[in-house]
């Protein structure tokens, strides 16, 4: 009989929601005894609490499975929406969480050990016409640039992928790319602010337009009258 060898791999889960649970602020999971480094995920909305963060969901799965091409050994995983949906989020009445944005400002990105963390943008391409998503989008983006200016945040992307197609979500990759090389390439923060910024201002054009007659001349709105 050959010799033969244990190894073992012991995983810690962490999260931090609201009293209530209706809410995740953060959700992480470290593997002891592999080497990399940490790397903290921003995506959209959580499904874990309380009751069910010992269960991998798929994202997890997708994740994990290439934890070690990617270098790391734990990951973090934000959201721009703190409340737990077990399914699509909705957009309908949807606001920015300015309370998770002020968790991920001051207890994620304030704090992160830049020599140690990487910080990826995954929140894909969904609900590009939200309002609410995108301004959450730049709110995020925006406080990384003023706490961290010189340093780069990153994305998914394996080979044969679109150069263009920013911050793709790990089930995306899990989908399309699942048998790939999985990579990290520097995210285009300041290239996607500027799209953000220019929609923005082409949106307040388009209301002042609205208000101008027939002729272009702009209509005079009084405050106070309706």
């Amino acid at each position: 009989m050959p010799k033969l060898k244990q190894s073992e791999v012991h995983t810690i889960t962490r999260i931090v929601t609201s009293e209530s649970g209706e809410e995740t602020f953060r959700y992480t999971k470290e593997l002891q005894g592999v080497d990399g480094k940490h790397a903290t995920f921003l995506m959209l909305y959580p499904t874990r609490n309380p009751e069910n963060f010992h269960v991998q969901d798929s994202t997890g799965v997708h994740i994990e499975n290439h934890l070690k091409e990617l270098g790391l050994n734990s990951y973090t995983v934000v959201n721009l929406f703190s409340k737990v949906t077990q399914s699509r989020l909705s957009v309908k009445g949807l606001a920015v969480d300015n309370v998770n944005l002020e968790y991920i400002e001051k207890e994620v990105f304030s704090k992160v050990d830049v020599e140690n963390t990487v910080v990826v943008i995954a929140w894909g391409n969904s609900h590009l016409t939200s309002k609410a998503v995108n301004l959450s989008k730049q709110k995020v983006l925006e406080s990384w640039l003023a706490l961290h200016p010189e340093e780069k945040l990153y994305q998914l992307t394996a080979d044969g992928m679109d150069k263009d197609n920013y911050g793709v979500h790990p089930l995306y990759m899990g989908i399309r790319y699942s048998n790939a090389v999985w990579k990290l390439s520097p995210y285009p923060v300041k290239k996607v602010l500027e799209q953000f910024r220019k929609e923005e201002g082409n949106k307040t054009e388009d209301k002042k337009d609205s208000k101008s007659d027939g002729k272009g001349k702009r209509q005079i709105v009084k405050k106070g009258s309706k």
